[in-house]
């Protein structure tokens, strides 16, 4: 996010913080899964005009207490302050229509507004997702993805909305943001989006067993024969996908945004690389790339 323009760094932090938020309040796993839903259910609630005093309490009262990691504890505590800051957004776009006096409709509505706008939709989106997941595997004890689809399905919740909102606030904060059509551009973010998300389930498999999740549609989690083969399938499909990450990135005019944009990919492409080569033992110790390779991705992405 240091990357971007400033025009688009303010939307996109924020974005992210209140993403954040979202993620750190449905993995609390020492809070019930059915508050945690109904919290998320809140959170939505909030963005849209509710109580936000109460919610702020519960999470002071019930979320706040249970984080262990610094910087998400701090988050959560600082939460009033993130609202704050997305309501100035709608303050500052009354500004703008005032000034503008004559404008269309269109442009009356503001960029601020805009943004605010965007970053609901998004939210909107990952709450949805957060929420089904607890749903379907922590108040199910019989859950499992039957059909590709609905894996996708996922991936677009959390992820791929992501690749969406990235070019609605681009396309919004930059006169000349991409050499593409906003669809085209929609389209490659999302796929961008569940690519990374497909590393993410990829990379975290083990881990996800332990817990009785299996994201790998019709799949028996102690097969491991049919699961390393089903895996394997599902990173061709995530490759293909940071494929269109790398066009969405060729088609940005700035290269700071080309930068910050082609970063993420480059580091999953390699993080699948490393997944190619593992063996189950191996995804239990865990794949992670070093940090020198990750300083040699920045390189890349520079001169992308």
């Amino acid at each position: 996010m240091r990357l971007l323009p400033e025009a688009m760094r303010e939307p996109i932090s924020l974005g992210y913080l209140l993403a954040r938020a979202s993620d750190t309040l449905a993995d609390t796993e020492t809070l019930d899964a059915s508050l945690r839903a109904k919290m998320l259910g809140g959170f939505q609630d909030v963005l849209h005009g509710g109580d936000r005093k109460a919610w702020l309490r519960r999470v002071a009262e019930e979320v706040t207490p249970k984080q262990k990691h610094e910087g998400e504890k701090k988050l959560m505590e600082s939460m009033e302050g993130v609202f704050s800051w997305l309501d100035s957004l709608q303050v500052a776009s009354g500004s703008e229509n005032i000034q503008r006096g004559g404008s269309n409709q269109s442009e009356q509505k503001g960029r601020s507004a805009r943004q605010h706008d965007a970053i609901l939709t998004v939210m909107e989106h990952i709450l949805r997702g957060q929420r089904l997941d607890i749903e379907r595997f922590e108040l199910r004890d019989d859950f499992c993805f039957k059909k590709d689809n609905e894996l996708e399905e996922y991936c677009y919740l959390v992820a791929g909305c992501v690749g969406e909102f990235w070019t609605e606030v681009g396309l919004i904060s930059l006169e000349d943001f991409s050499k593409e059509s906003a669809a085209q551009m929609n389209l490659w973010g999302a796929n961008y989006g569940k690519g990374l998300q497909l590393i993410n389930i990829l990379r975290d498999l083990p881990n996800d067993f332990k817990d009785g999740r299996c994201y790998l549609p019709g799949v028996d989690m102690t097969d491991h024969d049919v699961v390393i083969r089903e895996a394997a399938r599902w990173r061709l499909r995530a490759r293909s996908y940071l494929e269109d990450g790398n066009s969405y990135a060729a088609a940005l005019k700035h290269r700071r945004t080309r930068m910050a944009t082609v970063l993420p990919g480059i580091i999953g492409a390699r993080t699948l690389d490393l997944l190619d080569q593992a063996d189950w033992e191996q995804l239990q110790e865990g794949a992670k790339i070093s940090r020198s390779q990750v300083y040699l991705a920045v390189w890349e992405a520079f001169w992308f």
